[in-house]
C-alpha cells in the first residue's frame, strides 16, 4: 500500500522515485524550518528530515510479504543520500554563513576595537 502511494505520486508527477526523494526531502527541510520559525542553520529542520527519512526507509526495508514481515535493504542507502544531500549542504552553508556574520559583527563592535 505504502509503496503503491509512492509509485502513484512518482507517476503522477512524471519523475523518478529518486527525484521524489530529493524534492520531498527539500520540502520537509524547508517546511519544518518555516512551521517552527527556525533558521536553516538550526538542527531542528535537519534532524526532523532525518527522522522522516529513516522512518520512510524502515517502512521500505520491512515489508509485508504475505508470509509475515520480510526484510529487503534494496535502495535504502541511496535513498537516504538522495534525501539528505542538499538539505545537508544547505544546513552547513547556513551555519557557516551565520558564524561568518557573527564573527564580522564581533569584529566591528566598539568593544572589539579597544
Amino acid at each position: 500500500m505504502y509503496d503503491a502511494i509512492k509509485t502513484l505520486l512518482s507517476e503522477t508527477l512524471d519523475i523518478t522515485k529518486d527525484a521524489l526523494h530529493v524534492h520531498i526531502g527539500l520540502a520537509i527541510f524547508v517546511g519544518v524550518a518555516l512551521v517552527f520559525r527556525r533558521s536553516l542553520a538550526s538542527w531542528l529542520p535537519w534532524l526532523a528530515l532525518l527522522a522522516f527519512e529513516l522512518a520512510n526507509e524502515a517502512m521500505d526495508i520491512l515489508y509485508w510479504n504475505g508470509n509475515g514481515i520480510g526484510v529487503d535493504l534494496g535502495d535504502s542507502p541511496k535513498d537516504v543520500v538522495n534525501t539528505m544531500f542538499w538539505p545537508t549542504i544547505m544546513f552547513l552553508a547556513a551555519r557557516w554563513m551565520r558564524r561568518r556574520s557573527e564573527a564580522a559583527a564581533t569584529a566591528s563592535s566598539p568593544a572589539a576595537a579597544e
